[in-house]
């Protein structure tokens, strides 16, 4: 079994999902809807739970007071996908979504203080790297007489990372006491739960998503139910890969979700651009080509 063909179906898998996120926002949920959505999709993964105790019965049979922590970390990871939301509204896919490879700088920095690592020249160089990246592709050049620098999308990933990175985090500590199927049952139940909390307390966010629902719910639905599937598609073969070479290698394949989401931006825009529209102008092209490519570098640096 090849391991690199296996690793890069995660990144290429999440790239969609990015696009799919945006397709939502843009298409059903204008006008204020991210809150919406963010329940829209916490909820669906409700649907999973049914398949996922049919395939793996341990997930309720060896109940663990424990597994009620692990729906707590699902908080973080709906908490994390609410300021990525907000960016998406704000800028193209390919400039919001690619920042999600601050991600591994928040891991290190939160494993250095949590977990007590030493973090490796090679880390703190990569670090800076991304961070370089990052500000690269979050500048506005537009205006061919003024640069301005996209502050609130860097700021609102930035967020976003961090709350991933926790979640990841303890993810992962929980996994390897139990295993990747319990570990994802339960934090669907806490995504299914925070949902409900949102629904109940966050007037906006309910009145958006009862609107949404009642003019477009099978549409809706039937997207987040795609999006959905094919993400866990994409965390199973990160799993898979994972057991088959080092994870170090794994997040440096990772660290080609950047080109995805740019090549699935490009095709749409070019092919499909009722469904969704990227600025491909030369300048524009050259400057996202440079960011990603600076951001992989730095991916490799700190996984070195």
């Amino acid at each position: 079994m090849n391991w690199f063909l296996i690793a890069l179906i995660p990144p290429a898998v999440w790239a969609a999902t990015n696009h799919f996120d945006k397709y939502l926002l843009s298409k059903y949920f204008k006008g204020g809807g991210v809150g919406a959505l963010m329940v829209f999709s916490s909820i669906i993964g409700v649907c999973l739970l049914p398949f996922i105790y049919l395939l793996h019965p341990e997930v309720i049979n060896s109940f663990n007071p424990k597994f009620l922590l692990i729906s707590f970390n699902g908080f973080f990871y709906v908490l994390a996908v609410l300021p990525y939301f907000y960016a998406l509204t704000k800028d193209e896919t390919s400039v919001s979504a690619a920042l999600f490879q601050m991600i591994p700088i928040f891991s290190y920095i939160l494993a250095y203080f949590v977990l007590g690592e030493t973090l490796r020249t090679s880390q703190l160089l990569g670090g800076l790297v991304i961070i370089t990246g990052a500000i690269l592709i979050t500048l506005d050049l537009t205006d061919h007489k003024k640069i301005k620098f996209k502050k609130e999308i860097f700021g609102l990933m930035a967020l976003s990372c961090l709350l991933f990175a926790i979640n990841f985090l303890f993810f992962k500590f929980f996994a390897i006491q139990y295993n990747f199927w319990v570990t994802s049952f339960w934090e669907y139940i806490g995504f299914a739960v925070f949902a409900s909390l949102l629904l109940v307390f966050v007037t906006p966010y309910r009145k958006e998503f009862f609107n949404v629902l009642k003019k477009n719910s099978l549409a809706v639905i039937a997207i987040n139910g795609v999006n959905e599937i094919i993400n866990i598609v994409a965390k199973v073969s990160f799993n898979i890969a994972s057991l088959l070479t080092p994870i170090t290698l794994i997040w440096i394949v990772d660290g080609l979700q950047p080109f995805f989401i740019f090549l699935y931006g490009v095709l749409l825009t070019l092919f499909f651009p009722h469904i969704s529209k990227e600025n491909i102008s030369k300048r524009i092209l050259a400057q996202k080509i440079v960011a990603i490519l600076v951001m992989f570098v730095g991916v490799f640096l700190i996984n070195k």
